[in-house]
């Protein structure tokens, strides 16, 4: 049995290198973090995978596939614009991804997953070690990428893809590798819970973007400053994707989609909140309501949704929290006659001052069912 998990990420293809630009990547990166979080740690759950650290080479891959359409995920393309980047957008934002590092860093360590850790360890040391090396994170170098640090249902999820012939393993239909790989899902569960210990950090340092700086946050030990380096500067240049305010970080939009309307947009909102069991607590049709007092406006309504138990978990780790809540999806006409839909963007809320790993995973899953109901909206996917 070849290495498992060159299973996992490794569809590395070949692909023209040219030179990257990374202050546009990080500029892009802004609505990749919408759900894979400002620094690329994903998040738990098969969705949101880390993306930080990945190779570029495979990065380029992947995302040239979903642009292509030859990978299918219409909520990720429309949040991230991928289906409107340029080979020159995707190898800015697959650089600058490749560059940022959080092995050392313990707020960026993975949660213990299930299973017999001995057991799991015995399984990557036969199957696993000679390629992803002794640590887990594999061989850069040779496009062998790291198992250290992603996420565990992600790798879950990956593994019963290739099983099912649903995702293409390096490139070739035909390839039956996983045939007979993990006859026992418990096998896979132990593989899993000894992966999710090998970013464990003994010695925490600060985490690195591209460029040698710093990912720094109050109550890091090894970081005097607690100050951010994380470059703020405003840029004019259009990248794809929905539109994050340049000047606060923290609204996120999208335009209705071409024969998309208001009423459409609406009910595909709603059934999309049922489905991700967000309850939909309130709507102010504000134009509505002034045109009644004879004052003509543009279109303007209010829809809010809440799961309650995220709600409170978050509001129980910062009281601030309450005053986002409950979550909050704008439809407004501009000045054109375009409808958009906009929302506080959460992920960002936590970017200068992280908060606690399991509070970061929550918030950033309610920022990926929010951004999945406006998708709904744009798209009058029902």
């Amino acid at each position: 049995m070849r290495s498992i998990i060159i299973a996992l990420l490794c569809l590395f293809g070949s692909t023209q290198m040219m030179a990257a630009d990374l202050k546009k990547g990080e500029k892009i990166n802004k609505t990749c973090a919408l759900c894979h979080g400002a620094w690329g740690q994903g998040t738990a759950g098969a969705k949101s995978p880390r993306i930080a650290g990945m190779t570029t080479g495979f990065l380029v891959k992947i995302l040239t596939e979903y642009r292509s359409k030859k990978r299918k995920n219409a909520g990720m393309v429309t949040t991230s614009g991928i289906h409107k980047m340029t080979d020159k957008h995707i190898q800015d934002i697959a650089t600058y991804l490749a560059g940022i590092d959080l092995r050392n860093d313990p707020r960026f360590d993975v949660d213990h997953a299930k299973g017999d850790k001995a057991k799991g360890k015995e399984i990557f040391n036969s199957e696993c070690k000679g390629c992803h090396r002794r640590t887990g994170y594999g061989k850069p170098e040779k496009g062998i990428p790291a198992l250290a640090g992603q996420q565990t249902k992600y790798i879950i999820n990956t593994i019963e893809r290739f099983k099912a012939r649903n995702r293409v393993h390096d490139d070739d239909p035909e390839d039956d590798l996983f045939d007979e790989m993990f006859p026992k899902k418990e096998d896979m569960l132990n593989l899993t819970a000894y992966l999710s210990t090998l970013d464990d950090v003994t010695e925490p340092i600060s985490a690195t973007l591209p460029g040698g700086k710093s990912i720094l946050a109050k109550g890091n030990p090894a970081v005097k400053s607690k100050k951010t380096n994380i470059a703020k500067a405003p840029s004019q240049e259009v990248v794809p994707g929905a539109r994050v305010s340049e000047i606060t970080q923290t609204v996120a939009k999208m335009e209705l989609g071409t024969g998309i309307s208001r009423d459409e947009a609406i009910v595909a909102m709603r059934n999309k909140a049922v489905e991700l069991n967000m309850r939909l607590v309130g709507e102010q049709h504000v134009s509505r309501a002034l045109e009644k007092r004879g004052e003509k406006t543009p279109y303007l309504a209010i829809f809010q949704f809440c799961n309650l138990s995220d709600a409170k978990a978050i509001v129980h780790n910062n009281p601030l929290y309450a005053a986002y809540m409950p979550c909050r999806v704008a439809m407004v006409e501009d000045t054109s006659g375009k409808i958009w839909l906009m929302m506080l963007n959460l992920d960002i809320l936590v970017d200068n001052t992280l908060v606690s790993k399991d509070i970061v995973k929550t918030v950033i899953g309610v920022n990926q069912k929010m951004l999945e109901i406006m998708v709904a909206g744009t798209t009058g996917d029902l």
